[in-house]
This record gives C-alpha cells, sequence and structure tokens, in this order.
C-alpha cells in the first residue's frame, strides 16, 4: 500500500512539473477519388488505375474513398458490366463508395452482381429498392470510430435511364441525413457524408448539418475544394487524372483542423499488381477495339455552345439508320473527341459509352418544337436558332433541312435515344409519342456503322444550327 501511494504521489509530482505530457495530436489520412468512369487504362499522360494505385499506395491512406460514378466511360469497363472496376478497388482497400447514377447503367442485376463483389460498402441514405446498398457505415481507423452517410443526387430518375429505376425511390438529402444521423453519431467519434451530389446539394448539406465536417462529392466533374462553414467539401476532378489528399488532425478523437491536396496521376509509373489485373481484360478487349472504322481529317469535338461537326455526326449517323425526317441527340450522351487520323472501334465506344438504343417514333409539330425549345441538341434533318439569354423558351425557329416549316398539327418520325425517349433530360415530350419502337440497336454501333459508309469524316459544318448566346 505505502508503494502505490508513493508511485501516485510521484505521478501528481510529474503531473504538476508537466513532466508528463498529453498526448499528441492525431492525424487521419483520407484519399478520395471520383467519377472514375470505368477508366481502367489511362489516356495520354494521365489517369488509369494501375497509375492511381501507385499514387494511392505512395500515399499510404488510413482511409480511402470513392465519391460514386464508378462504372460507364470505357470498352474495357463496360464490356465486363463494371467487373475489373470492382477487383481493382477491392485490391486497393476501398472503404466506401458512394452511389452515383451511372451504377445503375448496366441494369438492376448487374448493379448487384457488382455490388455482391464488392469487398467495400456502396452507400446512399436517400435511395431504397436496391438490398445490397446501406445507408452508412462505420470506419474505424487508429482506433478512431468515422461514419460515413452517402448520398445520391434527388434527379436521380433524369439522370439515369427511367427502366433501371423501376424498383428505387429517391427521397430528400436533408430529411435522409437527419433519420439516418441519430443512428450514426451515438456508434461514431465523427461523421463525414460520401455523396454523388450536385454542388448546390453539396452546399444544401453543409448548411444544415455543420457537426459533418467533411463531404467527400462526385458528379460535377470538378477539381476542387470548397469550405462551406465548417464544413470542408472535396472533389478529384473526373476519370482518375487526379487523387484527392485530404488531413485530418485530430483534438482527441474530434476534427480539429482539415487541409486538402489534389495530386496528379501523371507521370507515374504503374503499379505492377495492379497491371496484372487489368492484363487479361484488356486482351480482350483490345482486337474488337483496334477495329479501323474510317478516318477524321481534324478533331471533332461537341458543343452546346455552337454548331458541332461531331454533334452532325451522331445526329445523322441515327437519321440515316433510322430511316426518319428528324434525329434528336442528348448532348450530354456524347462524351469523347473524335481525334484526327484514324477512327477506331474504341474511339467511338468513347464517344457513346452508354448502352442507349435507337427507338424510333411519331411526334405532333407542335411536341417537336416544343422540346426543342427545353434545350440545345444535336439535330438532323433539321434547321434550328436558339437563343441562350431567353428562358425558358430557348427556341427561335426551326424548319425542316428544306426550309419547310414545321406545322402544328403535322405528323412527323423522328429517331432518338432510349434514354431522351423515356423522357431523359426533362424531354418530356417524348414521353408523348406514337407509334413508338425501340429497335434494341446500340446507339454506339449505329455510329460505327456509319462511319464505316462514309469513312473520310470532314470537321465541316453545314449551317443546320445557329446559337446566341449573349
Amino acid at each position: 500500500m505505502l508503494r502505490r501511494l508513493s508511485g501516485l504521489a510521484l505521478l501528481a509530482l510529474l503531473l504538476t512539473a508537466g513532466l508528463v505530457f498529453p498526448q499528441a495530436p492525431t492525424n487521419l489520412i483520407i484519399l478520395h477519388t471520383n467519377d472514375m468512369h470505368g477508366q481502367v487504362l489511362p489516356r495520354g499522360e494521365a489517369g488509369g488505375l494501375a497509375h492511381l494505385a501507385t499514387v494511392i499506395r505512395r500515399e499510404q491512406p488510413d482511409v480511402l474513398l470513392d465519391g460514386g460514378d464508378m462504372f460507364t466511360g470505357t470498352m474495357i469497363s463496360d464490356e465486363f458490366f463494371g467487373k475489373p472496376m470492382i477487383d481493382i478497388m477491392n485490391r486497393l482497400g476501398y472503404g466506401a463508395v458512394a452511389l452515383g447514377n451511372h451504377e445503375f447503367d448496366y441494369g438492376l442485376p448487374e448493379l448487384r452482381n457488382r455490388l455482391k463483389e464488392a469487398r467495400f460498402p456502396v452507400l446512399s441514405a436517400n435511395v431504397t429498392g436496391v438490398e445490397e446498398v446501406q445507408p452508412y457505415t462505420i470506419l474505424t481507423v487508429k482506433g478512431i470510430r468515422i461514419g460515413v452517410i452517402g448520398l445520391t443526387v434527388e434527379n436521380l430518375g433524369q439522370v439515369t435511364h427511367p427502366k433501371n429505376l423501376k424498383t428505387i425511390t429517391v427521397t430528400n438529402l436533408l430529411d435522409a441525413v437527419r433519420e439516418t444521423l441519430p443512428k450514426v453519431q451515438p456508434v461514431s467519434d465523427f461523421v463525414i457524408v460520401v455523396g454523388h451530389i450536385s454542388l448546390e446539394e453539396q452546399l444544401r448539406v453543409a448548411k444544415a448539418f455543420p457537426q459533418i465536417r467533411l463531404i467527400v462529392a462526385g458528379h460535377p466533374h470538378t477539381a476542387r475544394a470548397t469550405q462551406a462553414g465548417q464544413t470542408l467539401i472535396v472533389e478529384a476532378g473526373s476519370s482518375t487524372q487526379v487523387v484527392g489528399k485530404v488531413t485530418i488532425r485530430l483534438s482527441g478523437k474530434v476534427p480539429d483542423t482539415l487541409t486538402s491536396e489534389m495530386i496528379s496521376v501523371r507521370n507515374v509509373p504503374p503499379d505492377p499488381e495492379i497491371q496484372s489485373i487489368i492484363a487479361p481484360y484488356e486482351k480482350l478487349v483490345a482486337e474488337r477495339g483496334a477495329e479501323r472504322l474510317g478516318e477524321a481529317n481534324a478533331d471533332l469535338r461537341k458543343s452546346e455552345l455552337a454548331e458541332s461537326p461531331l454533334n452532325n455526326l451522331v445526329a445523322d449517323a441515327l437519321r440515316e439508320a433510322a430511316g426518319t425526317q428528324v434525329a434528336l441527340q442528348n448532348i450530354g450522351g456524347i462524351r469523347a473527341v473524335l481525334t484526327r487520323g484514324t477512327i477506331t472501334r474504341s474511339e467511338v465506344f468513347d464517344v457513346n459509352p452508354f448502352h442507349n438504343t435507337l427507338v424510333k417514333m411519331n411526334l405532333t409539330g407542335m411536341q417537336l418544337k416544343e422540346l426543342l425549345g427545353r434545350r440545345v441538341i444535336a439535330v438532323s434533318g433539321l434547321r434550328v436558332a436558339w437563343d441562350l439569354t431567353r428562358r425558358p423558351n430557348l427556341l427561335v425557329s426551326a424548319t425542316l433541312i428544306n426550309g419547310q416549316p414545321i406545322l402544328d398539327s403535322a405528323i412527323y418520325t423522328v429517331v432518338v435515344n432510349d434514354f431522351m425517349a423515356a423522357g431523359g433530360d426533362g424531354l418530356l415530350e417524348l414521353t408523348q409519342g406514337t407509334s413508338v419502337q425501340d429497335t434494341g440497336i446500340l446507339i454506339r454501333d449505329v455510329i460505327a456503322s456509319y462511319i464505316r459508309k462514309h469513312p473520310v469524316v470532314s470537321a465541316a459544318t453545314d449551317g443546320r444550327v445557329t446559337i446566341r448566346t449573349r
């Protein structure tokens, strides 16, 4: 007893003298990606999951997170319905991933297959209908319990094909967080969000829940860090060109300061282990992707601000394949540049990586003009003038390509993709078409066939579109 008392006395003496120091602050390193869109292989000097792996393993993060949209965008991912992405992300040790809108692109059965293969949780507190998706998870690192809540864009039904959402319910983001926080906070030291959500939605969450100090986001495709009150919001661009790094300095178990930086995935050697996972997938798609279709005499790019030769080419391909008077293509569905030189099937895939199909229908002239007033789209068989300074109706004029007026009560044959036909991008008039026929033909195959028939692709435009921007 005397020895114990003398020990306690000694401890008190040391504390009084300042010789026993408080525990040093703990730093947590979080690496984050988002909108990888199947970027298994590099493009140019940037991107590629083997190169990303080198950066991740060099930085040795405590937590690895992703802001969603793992899938859709490259042949090597889409030919296997996203399986290469899951295989590699499993090996890299992702802790949690937000459910993105493009996770649904392969259909619910394939999404569920991928989620069952994933060794990390895919999260969304405001989307129900996929039992493998969880609202939150708890990650424990260095003795710290991190509650991670997932969120998905509220307008999921507008940015995903409705056929893939038949069992899905999307609720208000703030309501979902209010319901989930009481379940997470008692078992966490602090709470963060991984959200595939718009900038406006990110700010809404940060404003409503200042106790959430970090939002790892995706969807806008920007590389940035934004301080919104007490909350740091971070995104890491798209297609693995950069990886984000957040350093959290803890006071005890509570975040004290958060700092962010972006690390370039450029001129980085590939990680050998991840490259070995990629190799068999790459070999299987290489022969099909290398098929030569034609030649471009210049780079062809899409545009929503001016007439574009790439917009025209895609729309012309649809109209020729369908044999209709008019073709319409949403510009958001055109995803890459056709570069000067040889055009391969792989490059056409990059231009239109979605599993969208060719749909024919009849529309009245009134319906056609109403949907043209909603937004700029790629057209064939029409001459259209838009004024982007006008709201809500942007349309100035529209005629058939031969100059004949579009008559309100007349019936016109129109071809679109199945995303548009279901009212995607808010083009609701297309849901009212008659004599609707989904051909089942993939849009990218239509484009490939068109280039094969017209093998020299020009960057010239023909004046079918004029757009006033100011």
